[in-house]
């Protein structure tokens, strides 16, 4: 796709929230590879409310599991809507397309910078056209 991407650092601030380490750490990986270097994480929703409310600098793009045991996507969303985050959002779950797209409906009532959803495991390319999304508007 956008091979510029690849050649040179997105100066792009990534949060990761997922309660799996191991997504946590693939997710990680892709960003790298696509040039995204400046990269947190918190595992699981509740955690990642407290580093959010926590960072100086907000992220510009969140990537949010959808299905966390403390605090799911859905809620994560509006916390976020009550907190006026203005960057891009993409949810991810492996639990299938009607939880994937019932989850986009929440991110767009929320107002959202909704980007969209990924299927887990995440492909670099759906990962990739997502940004590109909040890159060029």
């Amino acid at each position: 796709m956008n091979t510029s991407m690849r050649q040179q650092d997105i100066a792009l601030k990534v949060m990761i929230i997922d309660d799996d380490e191991f997504q946590i750490e693939f997710v990680s990986e892709l960003l790298s590879e696509l040039g995204i270097d400046q990269i947190i994480s918190a595992s699981g929703g509740q955690s990642g409310l407290n580093i959010f409310d926590k960072t100086q600098k907000k992220p510009d793009l969140l990537i949010c599991d959808i299905q966390m045991p403390d605090i799911d996507g859905f809620e994560f969303m509006r916390a976020l809507g009550e907190r006026n985050f203005q960057g891009g959002v993409i949810l991810m779950s492996g639990q299938g397309a009607k939880v994937l797209y019932t989850a986009s409906l929440v991110a767009q009532l929320s107002r959202q910078n909704f980007l969209g959803t990924i299927e887990k495991p995440m492909q670099k390319i759906d990962l990739e056209k997502a940004i590109a999304q909040l890159l060029n508007p």
